[in-house]
């Protein structure tokens, strides 16, 4: 199928205009047995993700071509047959080295770790800007996005939950968030610092400073990421996650890898549970056999997201400085759903 009969097929299905927008491209390059992988791990709802050079499209003079949220692609085989149609929902540029975890696991490749990403996309920016003016640098400007998986002949892909990076473009959706907590007199868990961050830029700031690989760890969170949980349909965001990757003595003792927290207004729709076996999968990049949560004793419908995805209770324990019981349980990577 050509590219053009897979977008016709795809817009008469889905109702979109035959008139929007779209580019046809390939990972890896048509010819390439990497296109086919790539494509394959697309459509099986494993790669989310991709990046480019900043600097190849400045070498261009392609500045207005740049990505952005809302573009869509179809996708191309290594023999540059049509197989799926995706949509932009997460694009930002930033520094090589600070990549984040998450974007590294978005991308899917390999064991989708940070490592592997940059190993990879070393010598991939290498090749590229190899004969140009520009050589590749640890600082270098990456365009990262993320997308949606909108259409594959034969193939159901509804998609209900996105998973983005803090950034202004969800700016709006974190304030209502944020206000509907403070209203609802909701903790804040798996919110990193929104409650106490009236600005939403500082809030963002934060964010992406605590996923920073670059930075030197601290007492205070060491690396972790922020994910924003999106709904697909309307674009609002239903659910927040604060993923840790390196833990404090806190966080090992008693609170564990994984906070999360759903909209009061969008709870017991299944959101949760959701969440939580993204996160887990997630953390699974980082080598990770074991993942441990924790919530409060009373709150059972906690403790029901935590068994749905294979929690194993360990111990009731006592937080001192918050003057609170917490139940930690494991939840082994193989126990996922």
């Amino acid at each position: 199928m050509t590219a053009e009969e897979l977008w016709a097929e795809f817009c008469s299905k889905k109702n979109v205009d035959i008139n929007t927008p779209y580019e046809a491209w390939s990972f890896g390059g048509s010819g390439d047995n990497i296109a086919d992988k790539l494509a394959n791990l697309v459509k099986e709802g494993i790669k989310f993700g991709t990046a480019s050079s900043y600097d190849q499209y400045e070498l261009e003079d392609a500045l207005d071509e740049l990505p952005k949220i809302g573009d869509y692609s179809v996708i191309l085989d290594g023999n540059d047959e049509a197989v799926c149609v995706i949509r932009d929902y997460d694009v930002y540029v930033r520094p090589f080295n600070e990549v984040t975890p998450f974007h590294a696991y978005a991308e899917g490749e390999g064991n989708r770790s940070l490592q592997y990403w940059r190993e990879v996309h070393k010598e991939f920016f290498e090749e590229e800007l190899e004969g140009t003016k520009n050589s590749f640098t640890e600082d270098m400007r990456v365009i990262c996005e993320k997308f949606s998986l909108e259409y594959v002949p034969g193939k159901d892909t509804e998609q209900d939950l996105l998973f983005a990076e803090p950034s202004m473009d969800f700016a709006d959706e974190i304030v209502a968030y944020r206000k509907e907590m403070l209203e609802a007199g909701s903790s804040f868990d798996g919110c990193f610092s929104m409650k106490k961050h009236e600005d939403v830029k500082d809030f963002i700031e934060h964010c992406k400073g605590w996923s920073n690989p670059s930075r030197e760890a601290d007492e205070h969170g060491a690396w972790g990421n922020v994910i924003l949980v999106i709904r697909k349909s309307d674009h609002k965001m239903v659910g927040c996650m604060q993923v840790h990757n390196v833990l404090t003595d806190r966080m090992k003792k008693y609170t564990g890898h994984v906070g999360y927290s759903v909209r009061p207004s969008e709870r017991r729709k299944g959101y949760a549970t959701k969440m939580l076996a993204k996160a887990c999968d997630f953390l699974s990049s980082f080598g990770f056999d074991e993942i441990s949560v924790s919530c409060l004793p009373d709150n059972e419908a906690s403790r029901k997201v935590i068994l749905a995805n294979g929690g194993e209770y360990i111990e009731t324990v006592f937080l001192e400085e918050d003057n609170v019981h917490l139940e930690r349980y494991r939840i082994h990577a193989e126990s996922e759903v």
